[in-house]
Formats: C-alpha cells, sequence, structure tokens
C-alpha cells in the first residue's frame, strides 16, 4: 500500500467479465523481425508535477540511448483496479507499469500477468534483489514482477517533541507496546503534544491496524489446505491490537483530540509536533521535510515492536508487472527498463555516484532514499557507500530501524493477499468507532466485520 490510497469498490464482476474476454482472444503480437521492439510503459507524472514528468523522461531518453533497438512510449496510465481488466481486455492497457503490492496475487491469479522468472534466471540485476522483496510477487515458484519500492511499517518519531517530554530519543525504549505506551503517555503528560498518532481514514485505519495485528500474533486472511483464502478480521491478535488502542485513547488519553485524520492532515501535525510517536512509513520522511517543513534532524525511526509471538512487520510497496500477452521481446524490454530506472544504482556503484550527484542539485533530494533497500544487505552497503558524498539523510537518526532490518530476527509479513483495500477500507470503520465510542464492543464490532469481509474474501476468489 502506498501513501496514495487505491480504494475497491464492486469489481469483481467487471473483472470476472473482462478476464473471460481477455481468454477468449488468440492473437499475439509477433516478434519483430528487425530485433527492435516498441512498448508502452504507464506510470508517467502528469504536466502539474513538471519536474517529475521531465525526470521521468530524461531517463527514457538515457534509456533508449543506451538500447537503440528498445523504444519506449511513456505514457499517464496508472493501475485502477476499476479499469484495469477491461484496459487489458480491449487492448488499451500499456505494455507494463508499476501496481501496488497488495494487488500482485489477485492478478496472478486471474492470469493477468505474464510471468518473468526467465529474467529472475538470466538477470544478475533480478539475482541481486533481497528474497523479502520478491517473496509475494512469486507464485508456485514463479516470478511474476519487479519490485520498485518496498517497505515495512515503523514507528516514527519526533525527536524535537521527546525531548520536550524528557525522552533521550537516542536511548527511548521503544522495543515493546508496553513501552510504547509509557513513552506516548509521558509525551501528553509533559508537553502540549499528544503521544501517538494513529491514523484511521482513507483505508490508513484498516492497514495500520493489520500493522498492528501481526505484531500481536495475527493476519487478517490465512490460507486454507486448498489453496485458497479465508477471512480472520475476528481473530484474537486483531481483538488484541484494537484494545491496546482503545486503552491508549480512553485510559491514558494519549491519541490527541482527533480520531479522524487521514494522511495528509495528520502527516502535518506531526511534522508540526502536535505528536511524539507514530505508526507510519519511513518514506514519509520526504513529504514530512519537503512539504510539511519538518527539520530533518527531528526524524527519527523505529522497528515496529514484536510481543512473544509477535509475526514480524507488514511490508508493503509497488512492483512493476508485463500485460500477459506481450510477447517475449516486449517483456524483455520492459524488465530492462525497470531495471535501469529502479535496481541500476544498487548494482553498479558508478550508476550510484551518477544518480546521487545529480540528485545533489536537487534540494529536495532525498538521497538515499528512505526505506527498505530492494537489494541485499551486502549490495546496499556496497551503494551507500558509493554515494557517501550525497548523503543529505540523518542515517543516525535511522539507525534503530536500519539495523533491526539486517538482522536475522527481522520479519517481513505480506498483506492481505485477496482483495486488501477493500478489507482496509471496512476495518477503517472499526478503528473509528472504537477510538470515537467509549462503550463501544470491540468483539461485536470485529464479528459484524468478519461476516463482510468473507463475502468480500470468498467473491473475489470465486
Amino acid at each position: 500500500m502506498k501513501s496514495s490510497i487505491l480504494r475497491v469498490t464492486g469489481v469483481a464482476g467487471a473483472v470476472v467479465i473482462a478476464a473471460s474476454l481477455l481468454a477468449g482472444c488468440t492473437s499475439t503480437p509477433s516478434e519483430p523481425a528487425d530485433g527492435k521492439v516498441e512498448i508502452t510503459v504507464g506510470d508517467l507524472p502528469s504536466t502539474a508535477d513538471e519536474a517529475s514528468r521531465t525526470a521521468y523522461l530524461d531517463q527514457v531518453s538515457k534509456f533508449e540511448e543506451a538500447n537503440p533497438n528498445i523504444t519506449i512510449k511513456a505514457v499517464e496510465d496508472k493501475y485502477d483496479p476499476t479499469t484495469f481488466a477491461a484496459q487489458l481486455a480491449g487492448g488499451t492497457l500499456p505494455t507494463s507499469l508499476t501496481v501496488p503490492l497488495t494487488e500482485i496475487q489477485s492478478l496472478i491469479t486471474r492470469g493477468q500477468v505474464k510471468d518473468l522468472s526467465t529474467y529472475y534466471d538470466s538477470s544478475d540485476v533480478l539475482k541481486a534483489l533481497a528474497p523479502t522483496t520478491t517473496a509475494s510477487l512469486t507464485k508456485d515458484g514463479k516470478y511474476f514482477g519487479v519490485p520498485t519500492d518496498a517497505f515495512t511499517l515503523s514507528l516514527i518519531v519526533n525527536r524535537s517533541v521527546l525531548k520536550a517530554a524528557g525522552l533521550d530519543p537516542d536511548n527511548v525504549d521503544l522495543s515493546s507496546w508496553d513501552a510504547v505506551q509509557t513513552a506516548a503517555k509521558q509525551v501528553t503528560d509533559k508537553t502540549d503534544a499528544a503521544g501517538l498518532l494513529f491514523m484511521t481514514k482513507d483505508n490508513l485505519g484498516g492497514w495500520l491496524t493489520t500493522a498492528l495485528t501481526a505484531t500481536f500474533g495475527g493476519q487478517m486472511q490465512t490460507q486454507n489446505s486448498d489453496g485458497k483464502w479465508e477471512s480472520t478480521v475476528d481473530g484474537p491478535a486483531v481483538e488484541k491490537a484494537l484494545s491496546y488502542l482503545k486503552t491508549l485513547r480512553w485510559q491514558d488519553d494519549s491519541l490527541g483530540a482527533n480520531m479522524l485524520l487521514g494522511f495528509p492532515d495528520g502527516g502535518a501535525a506531526f511534522s508540526s509536533g502536535q505528536y511524539g510517536i507514530m505508526v507510519g512509513v519511513p518514506g514519509w520522511y520526504g513529504v514530512f521535510v519537503n512539504n510539511n517543513g519538518m527539520p530533518k534532524d527531528d526524524f527519527g525511526l523505529f522497528p515496529l515492536p514484536q510481543e512473544a509471538d509477535g509475526l514480524g512487520s507488514l511490508g508493503g510497496g509497488a512492483v512493476a508487472i508485463v500485460r500477459p500477452d506481450a510477447t517475449d521481446a516486449e517483456a524483455a524490454a520492459a524488465v530492462k527498463w525497470y531495471e535501469f530506472r529502479y535496481l541500476a544504482q544498487f548494482t553498479d556503484t558508478a550508476v550510484a555516484k551518477q544518480m546521487a550527484e545529480a540528485g545533489s542539485s536537487d534540494p529536495t533530494a532525498v538521497v538515499p532514499a528512505v526505506g527498505l533497500p530492494l537489494v541485499s544487505a551486502e549490495k546496499y552497503k556496497a551503494y551507500l557507500e558509493a554515494i557517501k558524498p550525497f548523503i543529505n539523510v540523518p542515517m543516525q537518526n535511522l539507525a534503530p530501524y536500519t539495523d533491526a532490518t539486517q538482522s536475522e530476527d527481522f520479519h517481513i509479513v505480506s498483506e492481505p493477499p485477496v482483495e486488501a483495500q477493500q478489507i482496509y477500507a471496512l476495518i477503517d470503520s472499526v478503528v473509528q468507532a472504537v477510538l470515537t465510542d467509549q462503550n463501544a464492543d470491540v468483539s461485536a464490532l470485529l464479528k459484524t466485520a468478519q461476516s463482510q469481509a468473507e463475502t468480500i474474501v470468498a467473491n473475489a476468489q470465486g
């Protein structure tokens, strides 16, 4: 899941119809006789974001110069779950584009993405990827995409707020949810800020609750022996997570005054020092610092605490996919493009230096990107060494998180594989009820949500 939240509503029927139309098409584009190939690639920034659009097109030009047999037609099309299947069936979907990691398993099941395993067998770049970043885009040992962004949910702290509360941000104990509760209460009691920000709108409530649930030892969906997934949103770990939030809200008064915040308002409030701790994404660093004016030295990062039976930190990101009827030449070109655009800097120190130096002239550049490395620890260490002169992120403030991700004990939990966005939207209302009604019955709310989730999950799997 990205900071731009995708809502999936009522599209199961359209998906099935469009998929059947696609299955009826037997013609396949022929391979070019001259070795040249043209592909259409989505995600071109709009004209409203001139700087990003220019940078994107500049990369396209450089790629085409280095690969004269490949022509890229960049388009603004982005993944839209309500139109994806129809575009695919109608032949208007780009050859390749990125999709949220939450969607990839559903697309694989429906046969709507191309198997890219052969490139993982032959590409040194793809072989350098960390297994944690590719696990969620595989099925039956086959690879169906190229990761372009990866993250895990984390604890973000405003170091200035912690200091004002008498907490040392370099040594504060946030290793358990009890410790987080203690720190949040101290912030609430000793400053004008609230202790913990927990956003509840635009699918964020469901998403963040799913992250908490994993740390308490549970998931929103489990897989049966027949391979199908079933909803478990009324499981004990979900109830523990919501009960924890209920305690912070009604017993400690540590969640602030507004229980209906989405990312724009919540992120701005955190950046300005109205909260001390939040559950969020490391990559929000750029928004907080560049857009919201948060001093970069105020940003700190910690891993999510794990209870005794915790499963790990919820991960997510984006993955580049290729339409299933693309030719092998088109697929190879698309993979090569995504290697160039997203991965080359991690496997080639010369490229790393070049990109970091080019980005250093941009005052809003974040070097390196704050988040989960796409490549192995060894490759990432070499990358950091290569870009050392251009690093503008307070890496020491991120050390608790980055050190944790290098540990063998650090585990990444995948997002719910079936209609995750619908499930998140469903849980939003549950979280909001718990945090706005002191007498809310967590168990009863989850039982109602479970009934609805069962229908969503069952319909999506046929």
